[in-house]
């Protein structure tokens, strides 16, 4: 295609249910995209969306996992979670497809930690490169992978748009979730503590760093502790905003195909 056109879903831990209702708005379209790009939990959602689990299947998936699915706690010097168990069930979920074989292709963003520096995994299984996509610093250990040590990648670019046009995209739909302040978000426990203190250190960082979108996704939950179904509604409402402004820029422009 001439004008490749992207989905970037960005960084935002458990709001990234709202990922989810975007993307059902987005395939009842019929819109395709020529590669996808997740940071942190935009790399789960996106790894499961790309390795062909889509609409009710994915919803259903996202409202009957649970923590104890995916959470092997294991206190070491580095960390509260060992992180083996959320690779083993990616692998599961992805059927271990590489990244560069799902459709469409997938990307993830991770830090190097010892190097202060961007990482773009868009090769191999999507197990490890999820899981060191999603590494919340203090939760996670760094994740040994490519001969690096890898922790989530919103540290450096929550909203990866500049990855994505760096992949070659012409046109970038990107979806934001959360935002720092405006709203009460209680905190009552130390995972609570880590994960909040973190979402606010990444939208500082993305404020002043992060590459715009062509068109720009914003999912806004109603309240300050909404449920998975509420999240996903924002999703679809954000991406019902949206779509008439993406359908007429992407069509004309040639930038991508509907199915």
């Amino acid at each position: 295609m001439d004008r490749p056109a992207y989905l970037v879903l960005g960084a935002g831990g458990r709001l990234g249910y709202a990922h989810i209702g975007v993307l059902d708005v987005l395939d009842a379209a019929g819109l395709r995209f020529d590669g996808v790009v997740g940071s942190s939990v935009g790399a789960v959602v996106g790894a499961l969306y790309c390795s062909g689990i889509r609409g009710k299947n994915l919803e259903k998936l996202a409202t009957t996992i649970r923590p104890r699915h995916w959470m092997d706690f294991r206190v070491t010097r580095m960390g509260l979670l060992s992180g083996r168990r959320l690779e083993a069930v990616m692998r599961l979920l992805t059927q271990d497809r590489p990244l560069e074989e799902m459709d469409p292709p997938l990307a993830v963003i991770a830090t190097d930690i010892e190097r202060g520096e961007r990482v773009v995994i868009a090769k191999g299984p999507a197990g490890p490169a999820v899981l060191a996509s999603s590494a919340i610093p203090g939760m996670f250990p760094p994740i040994p992978y490519l001969g690096r040590r890898l922790v989530d990648g919103g540290i450096l670019e929550r909203l990866p748009v500049g990855t994505a046009r760096s992949r070659g995209a012409a046109f970038v739909v990107g979806v934001a979730l959360g935002t720092p302040s405006g709203q009460r978000v209680p905190v009552r426990s130390a995972y609570d503590v880590i994960t909040r203190s973190f979402d606010i250190m990444q939208w500082e960082v993305s404020r002043h760093a992060d590459e715009p979108p062509d068109v720009a996704i914003t999912p806004a939950p109603s309240d300050a502790e909404p449920d998975a179904e509420r999240l996903l509604e924002s999703g679809r409402q954000a991406a019902r905003r949206a779509l008439p402004e993406i359908l007429s820029r992407m069509a004309p422009e040639g930038v991508a195909t509907q199915k």
